[in-house]
C-alpha cells in the first residue's frame, strides 16, 4: 500500500510539473531556454534562482517530490522544442 501511495505522489508532482511546463514553454521560455531544459530532460541545476522560486512555491507541501516536478517540467518543454525545431526543419 505504501508503494502505491509513493507512487501516486511521484505522479501528482511530475503531472504538475508537466502542466506547468507546457505554461512555461508556450508563455514564457526562449529557444535557448527550451534547448537547456530539453537537454537536460529536466530543470537544468545551474538555474539556481527559478529552482528555488518553485522550491519556494511547494515548501509549505511535506510531499512534493522536486525530481518528480522537474522530470514532468522538462518533459513537457523538450516536446515543444522537438515540435519548434521540426516545424523548422521541415521549411
Amino acid at each position: 500500500m505504501k508503494k502505491n501511495n509513493s507512487t501516486d505522489n511521484i505522479q501528482k508532482w511530475y503531472d504538475l510539473g508537466y502542466a506547468h511546463g507546457v505554461t512555461f514553454a508556450h508563455e514564457e521560455a526562449d529557444y535557448e531556454e527550451l534547448a537547456a531544459i530539453s537537454e537536460e530532460k529536466a530543470i537544468p541545476a545551474q538555474w539556481d534562482i527559478f529552482r528555488a522560486q518553485i522550491l519556494n512555491r511547494f515548501l509549505a507541501n511535506s510531499s512534493f517530490d522536486f525530481s518528480a516536478y522537474s522530470r514532468g517540467f522538462g518533459c513537457s518543454c523538450e516536446k515543444v522544442f522537438k515540435t519548434l525545431t521540426q516545424k523548422g526543419s521541415r521549411s
